[in-house]
């Protein structure tokens, strides 16, 4: 069984039902109301092969995109030279990474801040803030998890080109003190009657509501903003009602 990020078209395939040029919308209507600085600069947290590229060039956005695999990265490469866009890819851990000038927007899209503990959160937001300028706003999709104590089990199926993909993702709990969970990505691909079985499993810990806001209040170099349900900022999130693609906001203090 091969890993699912070794081979970055089929991971795109599989996630091929999101709306990018809607959710860039949604980024600029949240610089529109909340940034304190222009944006012309756009980092990406665990950006895999950089989805949203297209729809930041189009706009004028500068890219730069950070993840730890190297088999995503040249794919995110290949999708900048396509279309002619300026991208900046490194390839850093989320908990240590650094630029060579900071970004004026970031954004980490379906729940990828693999952290497993409170160090790694404590240092991922220290990279944040370096890596941000004051004012500048960082989005967070699925980074808080509403449902805390629930296991989650999704699947969904793909087909396009000739290539059909049974899609699967789990979140089981390893330990609920610690609040850690291994996710699981796992694809069945069929390429033109060429079978594959990829799967990828990640730690992760969960990150309950009111921890965060307390862990935010104490990191003085940001301010939360906001949260809202599936990408809709008319949809701030109350509690009294279920949760789904939950999107984050927090502003770089002054």
């Amino acid at each position: 069984m091969s890993g699912v990020y070794s081979f970055p078209r089929y991971y795109d395939m599989a996630f091929s039902y999101r709306d990018f040029a809607r959710e860039v919308s949604v980024f600029n209507n949240c610089i529109e109301r909340f940034s304190r600085v222009p944006v012309k600069r756009v980092l990406e947290i665990c950006c895999g092969q950089a989805p949203h590229l297209e729809q930041l060039h189009r706009q004028c956005f500068k890219y730069v995109g950070v993840d730890r695999s190297a088999a995503m990265l040249d794919a995110a490469g290949e999708r900048a030279t396509n279309i002619g866009a300026c991208a900046e890819l490194l390839e850093q851990c989320l908990t240590s990474f650094s630029l060579s000038q900071p970004a004026d927007f970031a954004f980490v899209a379906l729940a990828s801040l693999y952290v497993t503990n409170n160090k790694e959160i404590q240092a991922h937001f220290d990279a944040m803030a370096k890596a941000l300028k004051p004012g500048a706003l960082y989005l967070m999709e699925w980074c808080v998890d509403f449902d805390p104590m629930v296991d989650v089990v999704d699947s969904w199926e793909v087909e396009r080109a000739g290539i059909h993909i049974q899609a699967s993702y789990w979140s089981a709990s390893i330990n609920r003190i610690e609040q850690l969970y291994e996710d699981t990505l796992h694809l069945e691909v069929n390429d033109h009657g060429k079978q594959l079985t990829l799967e990828d499993k990640s730690l992760r810990r969960r990150i309950f509501p009111q921890e965060f806001l307390a862990f935010v209040r104490d990191h003085t170099q940001f301010e939360f903003v906001g949260w809202w349900n599936d990408w809709d900022l008319n949809q701030p999130i109350s509690g009294k009602h279920g949760v789904d693609r939950p999107i984050i906001l927090l502003r770089r203090k002054n």
